[in-house]
């Protein structure tokens, strides 16, 4: 610990000093005038690593004009709380303020009052919190992001309805409206084309209910899903896929299964829509505590300007996989494409 001044008793004095330095927070000990007269090794640290406070670390300097000089604008706010505690204010004082630095770095302060040697002093303490600050803004802007992007997702999802399914209803009562009019003969066509246009409706509904949500994946399990969402693909899109699915998958929580699936109804969809490629393979298998989803296809590969490609979908995706702390990779195969997700298969044990 350094100080200022001497205090009285060498014992108590290096008692305080042992005390302190043994704190990881960056602690300081100031007067009834708010004068810095001890700091602990912590604050000696982090005044060298940021460069500020030389050449005395602050020592003898007055905390409130230094709060003026490096955090002006918390300043006001910190001044009054000290002034509360001095006064006789049940404390302790807390509070959190940035610090202008390059990097800027936030700070909790912790203050109390103490009695010592008949004279009333505060003991500070700094905890930095900018690692904890930049965590909560980027899962806000993660947030912010994922919730834009499903946002995104519905509305596409509603164009696409409205362009089939309401579409071939729509057509449906229109022709009920003829089937009226209509004579026996005509009525037997109008009937069997009203029952073809509410067919492929219910189609259309029946396979975005399966794409939404596959009542697969709550009965057979992430590995089952994946067989038959690909079977029906393949039929659909005339590509052929080739699958490969790890026989001994542990159990998977349902957030890695879910998302997961996601990121393989995406990327066949990209397939099906922008690679023109013939064939795709699909891989599903563990690799230490982590489940990886491959998806490689074999044609046109990365566009000039990828991030732009990948769209609502693969971003929510991998927001969605950000959040169970796993990761999506896109890359180039030569020729194709590349999409690997990893997820764990218990994310904060989950099961």
């Amino acid at each position: 610990m350094r100080t200022a001044k001497r205090f009285g008793d060498k014992s108590i004095s290096t008692l305080y000093a042992s005390a302190l330095d043994s704190l990881t927070s960056s602690v300081a000990l100031l007067d009834a005038d708010y004068d810095i007269i001890a700091v602990n090794e912590a604050w000696i640290q982090f005044a060298r690593l940021h460069g500020v406070l030389a050449p005395r670390l602050g020592l003898g300097g007055n905390y409130l004009a230094l709060c003026r000089a490096l955090s002006p604008v918390d300043a006001t706010r910190i001044g009054e709380g000290l002034k509360d505690l001095l006064t006789g204010t049940p404390g302790p004082f807390r509070c959190e303020f940035s610090v202008p630095l390059a990097p800027p770095v936030w700070l909790r302060l912790s203050a109390v009052r103490v009695g010592f040697l008949q004279e009333p002093f505060l003991i500070l303490g700094h905890e930095d919190i900018t690692a904890q600050r930049r965590t909560q803004t980027n899962l806000r802007s993660a947030t912010a992001r994922l919730l834009n992007a499903e946002d995104a997702e519905r509305r596409r999802i509603a164009r696409e309805l409205h362009d089939s399914a309401t579409q071939d209803l729509t057509g449906a009562n229109l022709m009920l409206s003829r089937l009226e009019r209509a004579g026996p003969t005509e009525g037997a066509a109008i009937r069997a084309e009203i029952s073809g246009l509410i067919s492929g409706a219910i189609e259309e509904i029946r396979n975005f209910s399966y794409l939404l949500h596959p009542p697969t994946l709550d009965r057979l399990g992430l590995a089952a899903t994946v067989r038959q969402f690909i079977e029906g693909f393949a039929r659909r899109a005339h590509i052929a896929v080739q699958v490969e699915v790890d026989e001994a998958l542990p159990q998977i929580a349902y957030a890695t299964e879910i998302a997961l699936y996601r990121v393989l109804q995406e990327a066949m969809a990209n397939i099906h829509r922008h690679s023109n490629s013939r064939r795709a393979t699909v891989a599903l298998k563990t690799v230490g505590e982590m489940i990886l989803l491959s998806v490689r296809d074999y044609g046109v590969g990365l566009p000039a300007d990828p991030l732009a490609s990948q769209g609502v979908g693969l971003t929510s995706m991998r927001l969605r996989l950000e959040f169970l702390n796993g990761r999506l990779s896109i890359r180039d195969a030569d020729p194709g494409l590349l999409i690997q997700a990893w997820a764990p298969h218990a994310p904060s044990g989950e099961l």
